[in-house]
């Protein structure tokens, strides 16, 4: 009975151990930066099929609810990790304690979808784009911006509604959207639309980003690698098992996705992951380090920052881990057969019995890394490479230059390094900083791959493929093509090989950069395809940077190369004799110049007196004329005014006779006059004196000279115009109007102004003499704008022909046969253009004219 007890205290003990096993793991939590959907599968499937679990985590995903700061989250410990995008580069940048675990997405899930119609970017000119906000906009597609030099203010934003109805219901142009979802939606409705894609002309950014707080990577470092290795692990399991994922997101996560729109976002995701190019979740240093670089420009960053500090690292990314089959590849295979690529030095070549070039220093590390010895087979055409390969006489291809369908029985490691192109030309050309300055222009390149990569970029171009580099050269050095575009490391070389003194660096094609550089093994080969790539990965992105470098000759050689030297002293020699010769002649010819001007001078001083003289003569001559040309017009006017005076007094005298003949009569019929009519009569023919008086008032102030300028209001200076021409108007049923102008005043030389209007009333009240209408309107009106006051005197009379339009301010010109001078308008015109700084204009038509006085609203004179 005792052992029977004891047995089932330590079965109790062992099943207690086991909860509190579960009990130990570590809770964490996961903030995604959206809805549950198969973007996420990868934690979901590390959760579900108990690959967290396994790593000793516990571990809750979090929804995203609208309104979170996914970084603040993690900074601020509600979130143990975090999934976003490329932002966190720029919050890491802006000192946030944050760092990268791992990069999923090898391609921009955000992309614009626009309207059918818009087929680029440069298209958005002017178009209504909805984005979650400007600054978001600029984070993802600035170099889509860039590229077709678009600015912010080109486009006009709207608030992201996270739907499409705005796109269906056509209220908005374009709008930002996940690639991997919005786009089947739009099928399924059967909307038209293109996509804007960054990752199609190679420019994109990072979407879906794991990363963890500073504190959390240093002081729980064997954790974050546990959560990170699992992830990474659960993405592998969904990417290989989609229905699955499919089945648990609908039933256990969410339902506001159908199965069938999971089942299209999860090809879509497999296709941002590229999980058979590139190792799940690896980090691109290279990119990630170009976009390093674009941010601190971007957001003028002027403190330093540590890119490496921004990578997690666990102990397990300083040196590589070799499972226990690899390391027994290593021990059996200690020594490696290589193909090296022909003709690519400094890239790949063969030198004093070595491996040499920048592949040969790799080589060198990764044999350090490994423990493996490679030998290098060297081989002299490509084609001799391609039959050592198929008869297995080399294990793998250093670098591979193109992908080709030959090769195919190679597996591809990622790409090694950064490049970009280098155009090469004759001395003759014109450096090319602009790629639209080669449109036209015949380019050569080596490689189909290259063509196809500068073509995706510049569509442009003309480029041709030459894969013999002799011949490429030869044709570059007579003169048949504008240039050679190689990458940057191997231009140099070329130039230095083939075309020394006659070459040159002529500019640069996708400057920002490529990946570039995969090694090739052969695919019945695994195990050493796996020792390469965790060898080449432990090679520190400095590291590479500086094999390059070390390979780099510099762009002005030291070398001297003496026919050119001797070539340019004779010339030199040549053209010192040609100058002395001419600096001989020039003197002589500047003795023979100075006698001339001498000579000349004297000439000059005698006419320039005699010009001055006749100059005084001519001036005398035209002020003259001027007083003479006044003289006659005032007397014009005097003459017409005389005649319009004698006009209005008729009446008022003629009412003042017959009102005194009127009382003579009835005295003498013996009438008693009433004493309030007689003062009616006396007041009535006072009124009529005064009128007779303020005439003879305004004829002698209009006569009188006066330059002391008055401020007046514009419709007081027309009432006396009016008043001095009224009387011609009178017998003509003319309706003489003068418009409102009340409140604007002008300073002015009063009584030369109204000469002016009285000038072209008086041609205006002409201008009806042979027109029939019924209704005939004079009228007058001003107009204020800033400092200018304007003067229209504005007539409904048949208009002035364009040949006579021409001639009216021209002195002694008029159409009234010899009732005219002909001086009224041309001194008017001087009087408004000398005296007031001014300007007279003039419109017409068949429908009347038009007469604009334009002067300044203060005289310059004034103080």
């Amino acid at each position: 009975m005792k052992y029977i007890v004891l047995l089932f205290l330590f079965v109790n003990l062992l099943f207690a151990g086991h909860i509190n096993e579960k009990k130990e793991l570590r809770k964490v939590s996961l903030q995604l930066h959206w809805k549950y959907q198969f973007q996420f599968a990868g934690f979901i499937a590390a959760k579900e099929k108990g690959f967290y679990e396994d790593a000793g985590l516990d571990v809750q995903l979090k929804e995203y609810q609208f309104g979170t700061n996914i970084v603040d989250e993690v900074v601020s410990k509600r979130a143990t990790y975090g999934v976003y995008n490329s932002n966190i580069l720029v919050s890491y940048l802006q000192n946030k304690p944050i760092e990268l675990l791992a990069s999923y997405f090898k391609r921009s899930a955000l992309v614009l979808i626009v309207k059918p119609e818009i087929k680029s970017a440069k298209e958005l000119v002017g178009k209504k784009v909805m984005a979650l906000g400007e600054e978001d906009f600029v984070l993802n597609f600035k170099s889509v911006m860039d590229e077709y030099k678009l600015h912010l203010y080109d486009m006009q934003f709207v608030k992201h509604s996270y739907a499409i109805e705005e796109f269906v219901r056509g209220d908005i142009d374009a709008m930002t959207a996940f690639i991997s979802d919005q786009p089947h939606k739009l099928d399924k409705l059967g909307v038209q639309y293109n996509i804007i894609n960054p990752s199609d002309i190679g420019l994109f950014n990072l979407q879906l980003e794991l990363f963890t707080s500073n504190e959390e990577a240093q002081n729980h470092t064997s954790r974050t690698t546990a959560f990170r290795d699992a992830s990474t692990k659960g993405w592998a399991y969904a990417l290989s098992h989609k229905e699955e994922m499919i089945d648990i997101i609908y039933e256990k996560y969410s339902k506001n996705i159908s199965k069938e729109d999971l089942k299209a976002e999860a090809k879509e995701i497999e296709r941002l992951i590229l999980p058979k190019t590139y190792d799940i979740g690896s980090i691109d240093e290279n990119f990630l380090h170009r976009q390093f670089e674009t941010f601190e420009a971007n957001y003028k960053i002027t403190h330093e920052k540590s890119f490496d500090n921004f990578i997690f690292r666990s102990i397990r990314d300083i040196k590589p881990e070799f499972s226990l089959s690899e390391l027994d590849y290593i021990a059996k295979h200690k020594d490696i057969s290589i193909c090296l690529q022909p003709d690519i030095y400094p890239l790949d070549g063969y030198y004093d019995a070595m491996h040499s070039g920048i592949m040969g220093d790799v080589y060198k590390e990764i044999s350090k890394q490994s423990g493996l010895n490679f030998v290098p087979v060297v081989s002299k055409k490509s084609e001799e490479l391609r039959i050592k390969l198929l008869e297995k006489k080399c294990s793998m291809v250093t670098i591979l230059m193109e992908p080709s369908k030959e090769l195919n029985m190679l597996h591809l490691s990622e790409p090694f390094f950064t490049t970009h192109f280098t155009i090469l030309s004759r001395l003759d050309k014109s450096f090319v900083d602009d790629p639209h300055r080669l449109e036209g222009k015949k380019l050569l390149v080596r490689y189909a791959s290259h063509k196809e990569k500068i073509l995706k970029r510049y569509p442009y171009l003309d480029v041709e493929v030459e894969s013999n580099v002799y011949q490429l050269m030869q044709k570059l050095m007579r003169d048949e093509v504008f240039g050679v575009v190689a990458i940057n490391e191997v231009a140099d070389y070329l130039v230095d090989k083939y075309g020394y003194g006659k070459l040159k660096v002529n500019g640069f094609l996708l400057k920002d950069g490529f990946e570039y550089g995969k090694v090739g093994i052969l695919s019945s080969d695994p195990l050493l395809a796996s020792i390469i790539q965790k060898s080449l990965h432990s090679i520190s992105r400095q590291k590479r940077e500086d094999i390059v470098d070390s390979w780099k000759i510099t762009r002005y050689h030291n070398g001297t190369d003496y026919s050119l030297v001797a070539r340019i002293l004779v010339g030199m020699s040549i053209l010192f004799l040609i100058m002395a010769y001419y600096q001989r002649k020039l003197y002589n010819f500047k003795e023979q110049l100075a006698q001339e001007v001498q000579a000349k001078t004297q000439e000059l001083r005698e006419v320039n007196e005699s010009l001055e003289n006749s100059v005084q003569e001519k001036v005398n001559e035209i002020m003259k004329k001027d007083v003479l040309l006044t003289d006659q017009s005032k007397q014009a006017v005097m003459g017409e005014m005389i005649s319009m005076i004698a006009h209005q007094w008729r009446q008022p005298l003629s009412a003042i006779t017959l009102q005194i003949s009127h009382i003579q009569l009835e005295k003498m019929m013996g009438k008693e006059i009433d004493e309030e009519q007689k003062e009616k009569v006396l007041s009535d023919i006072s009124d009529k004196i005064m009128y007779l008086s303020e005439t003879i008032d305004d004829f002698q102030t209009f006569f009188r000279p006066k330059k002391i300028a008055d401020l007046i209001e514009v419709d007081q200076l027309f009432k006396k115009a009016l008043t001095l021409g009224s009387a011609k108007a009178a017998h003509t049923n003319i309706e003489i109007t003068i418009v409102s102008s009340e409140g604007i005043v002008i300073e002015a030389y009063v009584n030369e102004l109204v000469q002016v209007v009285l000038n072209i009333l008086n041609n205006a009240v002409d201008a009806f003499e042979d027109v029939k209408k019924a209704e005939k309107k004079i009228e007058l009106f001003a107009q204020e704008h800033k400092e200018i006051i304007s003067l229209f005197i504005k007539d409904n009379a048949s208009g002035i022909n364009e040949e006579n339009l021409k001639k009216i301010f021209e002195p002694y010109f008029s159409t009234k046969d010899k009732n005219g001078t002909g001086l009224g308008l041309y001194m008017s015109k001087m009087i408004i253009e000398k005296q007031f700084g001014g300007a007279i204009e003039v419109e017409s038509s068949s429908a009347g004219t038009t007469f604009i006085i334009k002067i300044p609203k203060r005289l310059k004179s004034s103080s």
